[in-house]
């Protein structure tokens, strides 16, 4: 079932070595998704694209990306202990 839904949201092509599909609000649950199910390519370059947004990711999506990560991790369960 993970490696069913990792499909709809991770693309991989060979202009674009590695592009994750994330939702805005929940930029942790599809990153974490992403991690448990596709470890060998987390060397591969990261571009991201979100879901129902246009953007190309040239550098200012991924900053944001990783912005909205580590808040969410920071505000999560797994720092605060409240669920």
């Amino acid at each position: 079932m993970l490696r069913e839904q990792a499909r709809t949201c991770i693309r991989q092509t060979d202009e674009d070595p590695l592009t994750l599909e994330v939702r805005r609000n929940f930029v942790l649950r599809d990153a974490l998704q992403y991690i448990r199910v596709s470890q060998e390519d987390l060397h591969s370059p990261l571009h991201i694209r979100y879901l129902e947004e246009q953007g190309i990711d040239l550098g200012g999506l991924r900053r944001e990306f990783w912005t909205l990560f580590l808040y969410q991790v920071s505000h999560s369960t797994f720092i605060t202990g409240k669920s």
